[in-house]
C-alpha cells in the first residue's frame, strides 16, 4: 500500500476505510523510522512497558501488551540478543525471571521515543493542537476507554506522547 499520496475516492469517504488506512499509515511510518535502530514496533511496546514497570515477568508483560506468551518469549529473547533487556531472578519468586532494561536499552528506548514523536508529527501534521485533542478523545470513546483530562496525552510542549503499543 502506498502512503505517499492520499487514499482514493470514493474509499476516502468511508469512515472505516479512513480509520484503517490512517492506522496502517502510522504503523508503516513508525516501523520504517525504527528500522535504523534495529527495532520493530513490538520491541518498542515491550521496551516501553519494561521501562514503566521494571522487574515484571514475561507473563505479566505479555498480558499488559496483549501479546500471546510464545510471542512474548520471542520478543524478550530478541531484546536480550540486541543487548536491550535482561532477565534476572525474581527476588520474590526464584522460579520466575524479572525483565529489566539494560543501559543500552534505556538509550535505545529514548531514541525510539523520538521516532514515535516524529512519526506522530508527520502523520498528524495537518491537525492543530485542538483538532489532535478532539481526535484523541473521539478515538478513546470509540475504543471504549474513559475520557481523559484535556491535554493528558500530550507532552509539556503540546506534542503528542508516543504510543507505547505501536
Amino acid at each position: 500500500m502506498r502512503f505517499d499520496q492520499p487514499p482514493p475516492e470514493p474509499l476516502a469517504s468511508a469512515l472505516g476505510f479512513l480509520l484503517s488506512w490512517s492506522g496502517r499509515r502510522m504503523a508503516h511510518t513508525f516501523a520504517t523510522g525504527l528500522e535504523p535502530l534495529g527495532l520493530k514496533p513490538p520491541h518498542f511496546g515491550v521496551l516501553s512497558l519494561i521501562a514503566a514497570q521494571p522487574g515484571r515477568n514475561q507473563h505479566e508483560l505479555g498480558e499488559r501488551a496483549m501479546i500471546d506468551p510464545s510471542s512474548m518469549v520471542a520478543i524478550v529473547d530478541e531484546l536480550e540478543r540486541l543487548g536491550l533487556a535482561e532477565r534476572r531472578l525474581d527476588p520474590d519468586d526464584r522460579r520466575k525471571r524479572a525483565v529489566h532494561l539494560t543501559r543500552k536499552g534505556v538509550r535505545t528506548l529514548e531514541r525510539a521515543r523520538a521516532v514515535a514523536i516524529d512519526t506522530a508529527e508527520e502523520v498528524l501534521g495537518p491537525l492543530n493542537g485542538k483538532e489532535r485533542e478532539t481526535l484523541r478523545v473521539l478515538l478513546r470513546k470509540v475504543a471504549g476507554l474513559p475520557p481523559e483530562a484535556q491535554g493528558a496525552g500530550e507532552s509539556p510542549g503540546g506534542r503528542p506522547q508516543p504510543v507505547t503499543n505501536a
